[in-house]
């Protein structure tokens, strides 16, 4: 299945471009490997790639002009830079995620198939769980027909978490989600929202059984209550 899926990795470090390559090679995806933004924009006039691997610091300039000048393309950045503001600009670039250096060849790969699944669940129009009815077209939150008002950043989170289908979601991969939506990637603000999601949809907020907070991890929607 993963043969179809083309990989572009823009990344100057040869070290780092092997681990990618050979971990994106055994899981089967087509990878194509490129060391600067010149080639990167040549790669990328030719093919749709399925998702590019982007390296934010490159010998010919910053690699988030990649990202906002092939808008609609998927990526994801990696890069040393951990400082809040080197994140915020991250998630605020319109990138599907966020890597710090140095990871694990794991780590890329559970970020990768997230994203690639997230993309697949983007066609899905509504989604319920329990007795909600999330729908995704129209951004709205029902139960037995009743709406509840939810903000920008409290539906990203939601839908987020509906469409991985019980499978648990970091705080960075949500906070990529909220930014996009809403602008605000300041670290603290999928658990502010998560808060308030659970006093909007759960019977006893502080023994939630919808939004389950899986410790280390992050979080993650209950299939079946």
């Amino acid at each position: 299945m993963n043969e179809n899926i083309q990989i572009l990795i823009v990344e100057d470090d040869e070290a780092t471009r092997y681990i990618c390559e050979f971990a994106l090679h055994n899981e089967g995806y087509q990878v194509t490997n490129v060391t600067n933004i010149a080639e990167a924009r040549t790669a990328l006039a030719k093919i749709h790639f399925s998702l590019v691997v982007l390296d934010l610091n490159l010998p010919d300039g910053k690699g988030i002009t990649l990202v906002r000048e092939f808008n609609w393309q998927s990526f994801l950045i990696m890069t040393a830079s951990a400082t809040p503001l080197d994140r915020y600009q991250g998630f605020n670039s319109g990138a599907m995620d966020y890597l710090v250096k140095p990871f694990h060849p794991g780590e890329l790969l559970h970020r990768i198939k997230n994203i690639l699944f997230n993309k697949h669940s983007q066609s899905v129009k509504s989604i319920q769980f329990g007795e909600w009815m999330l729908d995704l077209n129209n951004h709205t939150l029902s139960q037995a027909g009743e709406l509840v008002e939810l903000t920008r950043g409290e539906f990203a989170i939601l839908a987020m978490l509906a469409s991985a289908k019980g499978r648990t979601l970091s705080r960075d991969t949500l906070l990529i989600s909220v930014a996009r939506e809403s602008g605000d990637g300041h670290p603290r603000t999928v658990d502010v929202l998560i808060s308030r999601l659970r006093k909007k949809i759960e019977k006893e907020p502080r023994r939630p059984c919808y939004i389950l907070t899986i410790p280390g991890l992050g979080y993650r929607l209950a299939d079946t209550l």
